[in-house]
């Protein structure tokens, strides 16, 4: 199943960046620890930094 995840992230002092990913995942659960993973690796944030507003399954 794929999922779009959309929300905000911590950048900086003072500075939300907002990020709208597509991810494939066998469920919702493992689709938010994908978008950690993946924003964690990229950006160098920490879970507590990321915001997840709206989790929309695909078709």
């Amino acid at each position: 199943m794929k999922f779009k995840v959309n929300g905000k992230f911590e950048m900086g002092v003072n500075k939300q960046q907002k990020f709208e990913k597509i991810i494939e995942a066998q469920n919702k659960d493992t689709a938010i620890e994908r978008i950690y993973s993946v924003l964690g690796s990229k950006h160098r944030v920490k879970r507590r930094q990321i915001e997840i507003d709206e989790i929309e399954k695909l078709n």
